[in-house]
């Protein structure tokens, strides 16, 4: 069964909505930055990934964002895929990862002109990665011989946030599914030993994608479920005991460039927000390269209180840090006598 790897062995890439810093020079802005999780299967990552890296290549560089996968978990069938970005990137990004699965699928031998495509009819042993939506059928759309481009993604989302996502009564997720024509339903189990459970979304990739780009709105007009408010229990794909895995964690984003003064001298200063806080505190770059540097601040404790607490003082440092560079900058030179 799906469980968790140990500390050492998690992605740097995983987590709900992370803190970033506003900073013109990196053009981060936190007012419009979002990160989404979604599961995929093994046969999933590595068609996403394509020959070299080509493909998920491919799609970070076309939306501008960062994706990753987390590591392949022996035991496990399942991995994660982490979007981190600005809204629009992200979810025509994630749009273009579902392009990507059934272009392939597709092009099977087996897929048949006028049926649904292979994709959506994978069975899997974690019942996570199955179906909650019947599939599609050709009734429902005018061209039958596009029943075979309607594919599906299962999104990984914090519960309190889901519930931001469905509304009152529903009346959220009930906008979503007539303004994008799209199939949308919520696991009604948590992800093992998580606060998480699936969103699954059905439709053509355009239409999914604007689906996603309108929950990344309603996550970010909340503020009381994103950034700090979002800490929860994160699922990852694992084989260890769920007692050895009682953690809440958060990611605080930074640039390269900062990274030096984030940890201090020998790294002190960074063990002394540790043991302030009673947290670990792993910095690591996403595997994937890109062409701006940043580093995931993975952040872990026991206590939520604790997290949040060495979150907010990471990101007071790292706000500080690019104030003084900023005046340093801007000071004009003290002129002398010739």
């Amino acid at each position: 069964m799906e469980t968790s790897q140990n500390e050492t062995e998690r992605p740097a890439i995983a987590n709900q909505v992370p803190i970033m810093a506003h900073h013109s020079e990196h053009n981060i802005d936190v007012q419009d930055f979002l990160e989404m999780r979604m599961l995929v299967s093994l046969d999933e990552a590595s068609r996403i990934i394509g020959s070299k890296g080509s493909t998920i290549s491919a799609i970070r560089e076309g939306n501008g964002i960062r994706i990753g996968i987390s590591k392949a978990v022996p035991g496990c069938s399942d991995r994660i895929l982490t979007a981190s970005g600005d809204v629009n990137g992200v979810a025509n990004a994630l749009g273009d990862v579902i392009e990507a699965l059934l272009d392939s699928y597709n092009a099977e031998e087996g897929q048949k002109e006028n049926d649904v495509s292979v994709m959506q009819k994978k069975k899997f042993p974690f019942p996570f990665l199955n179906h909650i939506l019947p599939l599609p059928s050709a009734q429902e759309i005018k061209d039958p011989t596009e029943l075979k481009n309607i594919g599906y993604i299962r999104l990984a989302v914090l519960n309190n946030q889901l519930s931001s996502v469905i509304g009152k009564q529903g009346a959220k997720i009930k906008g979503l599914i007539e303004k994008n024509g799209v199939k949308i339903v919520a696991s009604k189990d948590f992800l093992p030993d998580s606060n998480e459970r699936i969103l699954e979304i059905q439709g053509f990739p355009s239409s999914i994608a604007s689906t996603i780009r309108d929950i990344g709105q309603i996550l970010l007009n909340d503020p009381e479920n994103t950034g700090s408010n979002a800490v929860g229990k994160l699922y990852y794909p694992h084989l260890k005991n769920a007692a050895e895995n009682d953690d809440f964690k958060t990611t605080v984003l930074v640039p390269e460039s900062y990274v030096g003064a984030m940890l201090g001298k020998q790294g002190n200063r960074l063990n002394s927000l540790r043991k302030y806080t009673h947290t670990k505190i792993v910095a690591a770059r996403a595997e994937e390269p890109s062409k701006e540097q940043y580093y995931f601040f993975t952040i872990t404790g026991h206590s939520t209180k604790n997290v949040v607490m060495a979150e907010s003082m990471l990101v007071k440092n790292l706000e500080t840090e690019m104030e003084r560079r900023q005046e340093r900058h801007e000071a004009p030179e003290t002129e002398t006598d010739s």
